[in-house]
């Protein structure tokens, strides 16, 4: 298993601006082979940072993403976005244990 975690700070507004890419993007990306888990979410304290967290089950299927059509489309949004700064990262990872409510 991939795990994949990022954040990516935006000039005031460009989140709102973006969430129909972002969405659009979700939802192609959630149906790709391999994807267990695809999300984005607005952090409560910074309205302008955005964190990125990703499950998939092999680096062919994160590279069979990265070169997805929606994804281009996603990079053709990011270009015009008033982008300060972006991070994501992959780690290899295993199940190790349930912290809060049922497994899985």
């Amino acid at each position: 298993m991939i795990i994949v975690t990022g954040q990516a700070r935006f000039a005031p507004g460009e989140i709102e601006r973006l969430k129909p890419a972002f969405k659009m993007n979700i939802h192609s990306t959630r149906a790709e082979a391999g994807c267990a888990r695809y999300s984005y979410a607005v952090d409560i304290a910074d309205p302008d940072l955005l964190h990125i967290a990703e499950e998939w089950s092999d680096e062919e299927a994160i590279a069979a993403h990265m070169a997805a059509p929606h994804m281009a489309d996603l990079m053709a949004a990011l270009g015009d976005a008033r982008l300060e700064t972006i991070s994501v990262n992959a780690y290899e990872a295993h199940f190790l244990k349930t912290l809060l409510g049922a497994a899985g």
